[in-house]
Protein backbone atom coordinates (compact mmCIF):
# COMPACT_ATOMS: atom_id res chain seq x y z
CA UNK A 1 0.00 0.00 0.00
CA UNK A 2 1.01 3.52 0.00
CA UNK A 3 2.83 5.46 2.22
CA UNK A 4 0.29 7.85 3.11
CA UNK A 5 -2.08 5.03 4.24
CA UNK A 6 -0.25 4.89 6.95
CA UNK A 7 -0.02 8.81 7.58
CA UNK A 8 -3.72 8.26 8.52
CA UNK A 9 -5.02 8.37 12.03
CA UNK A 10 -6.11 4.89 13.19
CA UNK A 11 -9.52 5.71 13.03
CA UNK A 12 -10.06 5.98 9.60
CA UNK A 13 -8.11 2.28 9.25
CA UNK A 14 -10.48 0.56 11.99
CA UNK A 15 -13.06 1.65 10.42
CA UNK A 16 -12.55 1.09 6.82
CA UNK A 17 -10.89 -2.55 7.85
CA UNK A 18 -7.74 -1.89 6.21
CA UNK A 19 -5.60 -5.07 5.97
CA UNK A 20 -1.85 -5.15 6.89
CA UNK A 21 -0.04 -9.34 5.99
CA UNK A 22 2.61 -10.40 7.80
CA UNK A 23 4.66 -13.12 7.33
CA UNK A 24 7.61 -13.95 9.56
CA UNK A 25 9.78 -17.06 10.24
CA UNK A 26 10.15 -15.96 14.02
CA UNK A 27 6.13 -16.45 15.42
CA UNK A 28 6.93 -14.04 18.54
CA UNK A 29 8.35 -11.97 16.36
CA UNK A 30 4.85 -11.92 14.59
CA UNK A 31 2.55 -11.39 17.16
CA UNK A 32 4.83 -8.46 18.10
CA UNK A 33 4.06 -6.99 14.71
CA UNK A 34 0.87 -8.04 14.35
CA UNK A 35 0.60 -5.92 17.89
CA UNK A 36 2.36 -2.74 16.81
CA UNK A 37 0.15 -2.84 13.14
CA UNK A 38 -3.19 -3.21 15.05
CA UNK A 39 -2.40 -0.58 17.38
CA UNK A 40 -1.89 1.68 14.31
CA UNK A 41 -5.25 0.81 13.73
CA UNK A 42 -4.61 -2.13 10.43
CA UNK A 43 -6.86 -5.30 10.30
CA UNK A 44 -3.48 -7.46 10.96
CA UNK A 45 -3.90 -10.75 9.32
CA UNK A 46 -1.44 -13.24 9.90
CA UNK A 47 0.43 -14.62 6.86
CA UNK A 48 3.06 -17.71 8.38
CA UNK A 49 6.32 -18.32 7.86
CA UNK A 50 8.15 -15.94 5.50
CA UNK A 51 7.71 -18.26 2.69
CA UNK A 52 4.11 -17.02 2.65
CA UNK A 53 5.28 -13.59 1.61
CA UNK A 54 5.80 -14.64 -1.88
CA UNK A 55 2.43 -14.98 -1.90
CA UNK A 56 1.20 -11.57 -0.35
CA UNK A 57 3.76 -9.76 -2.67
CA UNK A 58 1.14 -10.58 -5.95
CA UNK A 59 -0.83 -8.10 -3.74
CA UNK A 60 1.19 -5.43 -4.19
CA UNK A 61 0.85 -5.61 -7.87
CA UNK A 62 -2.78 -5.85 -7.54
CA UNK A 63 -2.67 -3.12 -5.21
CA UNK A 64 -0.78 -0.63 -7.79
CA UNK A 65 -3.16 -1.56 -10.54
CA UNK A 66 -6.19 -0.21 -8.18
CA UNK A 67 -4.63 2.94 -7.48
CA UNK A 68 -2.81 3.48 -10.91
CA UNK A 69 -4.70 1.81 -13.60
CA UNK A 70 -7.97 2.02 -12.08
CA UNK A 71 -7.03 5.48 -10.92
CA UNK A 72 -8.57 4.92 -7.50
CA UNK A 73 -5.32 6.91 -6.05
CA UNK A 74 -3.38 6.51 -3.05
CA UNK A 75 -5.72 5.40 -0.42
CA UNK A 76 -6.87 2.37 -2.53
CA UNK A 77 -6.35 -0.71 -0.54
CA UNK A 78 -7.73 -4.29 0.39
CA UNK A 79 -9.71 -5.51 3.46
CA UNK A 80 -10.11 -8.79 4.40
CA UNK A 81 -13.39 -9.95 6.16
CA UNK A 82 -14.44 -13.08 7.10
CA UNK A 83 -18.44 -13.89 6.45
CA UNK A 84 -20.51 -15.78 8.13
CA UNK A 85 -21.63 -18.95 7.44
CA UNK A 86 -24.94 -18.82 5.17
CA UNK A 87 -27.61 -20.18 6.58
CA UNK A 88 -29.10 -22.30 3.82
CA UNK A 89 -27.91 -23.48 0.05
CA UNK A 90 -29.21 -21.60 -2.66
CA UNK A 91 -26.80 -22.08 -5.73
CA UNK A 92 -26.04 -25.53 -4.67
CA UNK A 93 -23.91 -25.38 -2.55
CA UNK A 94 -20.21 -27.18 -2.51
CA UNK A 95 -19.57 -30.33 -4.10
CA UNK A 96 -17.04 -32.64 -3.69
CA UNK A 97 -14.19 -32.59 -6.72
CA UNK A 98 -13.99 -35.08 -8.73
CA UNK A 99 -10.09 -34.53 -9.82
CA UNK A 100 -7.73 -36.67 -9.20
Amino acid sequence: MAQEVFELAPEPLKNYGVSVFVAGDDEEARKIVIELAEEIGFLAVDSGVLRNARLVEGLGDFIRLIMIGQKQGVYATISVNVLPTAPGQRLGGRQASTLK
